[in-house]
């Protein structure tokens, strides 16, 4: 779940739902930044990346400690490597490549913890990885700018869900105070700079789309007095979820 908290209220995003933002920016590539080799897999692995958290985020779990819905950034790592290890699996069933870019995402957040769910997870799925590129004998040049592109869209994906709309430069979520590293296949390795110009346009210092994307942000606002009330499960399944159409271009 992605969370931002307001004075009264938590507004809630499922992961599900972020990916499906970063799929609908990459169909507005330009063709020219389009990969030439397995773009439908690529496409896969950006729309089903966080496929794992879908029954998760159906009933989230409240974090006493800092009295708010836990999120991604905070979720404990025991059941996060559970949830990571789920999605990849339902994303091998459909695609093996697919599957390689998301494992290759997930193991990146772990590579460096020493919590032992973790380490052996990054284990588990190294031993994944070396399968399935020895099966589609996969050229590590094209697999790490795919890997690029995926983790790309994730980050832009992210700053839209994680700011507040129409926030100024010096405000935005910390995650992008230097901007997104673009992809080196679209702009050598340059940072993208996103803007909110109002509360319904982004505007970035690049032109990557064939036209200005329109991405519907589905969201639930959840009353701090309703989980207060009712608890945060309760509450949030009896909230009705809104879509935001916001335009990036």
């Amino acid at each position: 779940m992605i969370i931002r908290e307001q004075n009264d209220a938590f507004i809630m995003i499922k992961q599900h739902d972020h990916a499906q933002i970063s799929k609908r920016l990459y169909q507005q590539l330009h063709n020219h930044l389009l990969p030439e080799e397995d773009s439908s897999s690529l496409e896969y692995a950006i729309a089903q990346h966080d496929c794992g958290w879908i029954p998760f985020d159906e009933a989230p779990f409240w974090n006493d400690q800092q009295q708010s819905p836990f999120s991604f950034t905070n979720y404990p790592t025991e059941p996060k490597t559970v949830i990571y290890e789920y999605g990849i699996n339902m994303v091998e069933e459909n695609d093996l490549y697919a599957a390689l870019l998301c494992s290759e995402h997930y193991t990146r957040f772990l590579n460096n913890s020493s919590n032992a769910s973790a380490t052996g997870f990054v284990e588990r799925e190294r031993a994944r990885q070396e399968r399935i590129k020895d099966q589609l004998n996969t050229k590590e040049d094209v697999f790490l700018k795919h890997y690029e592109i995926l983790q790309f869209f994730d980050n832009l994906s992210l700053y839209i869900c994680l700011n507040e709309p129409g926030v100024a430069k010096e405000d935005e979520h910390y995650f992008f105070k230097k901007g997104i590293k673009l992809p080196q296949i679209f702009a050598d390795n340059r940072i993208l700079t996103p803007n909110w110009k109002t509360d319904k346009t982004i505007e970035l210092n690049k032109d990557l789309f064939t036209s200005p994307a329109t991405i519907p942000l589905k969201q639930k606002i959840v009353s701090k007095q309703n989980i207060k009330d009712k608890g945060l499960q309760k509450a949030y399944s009896n909230t009705n979820t809104e879509v935001v159409l916001l335009y990036v271009s």
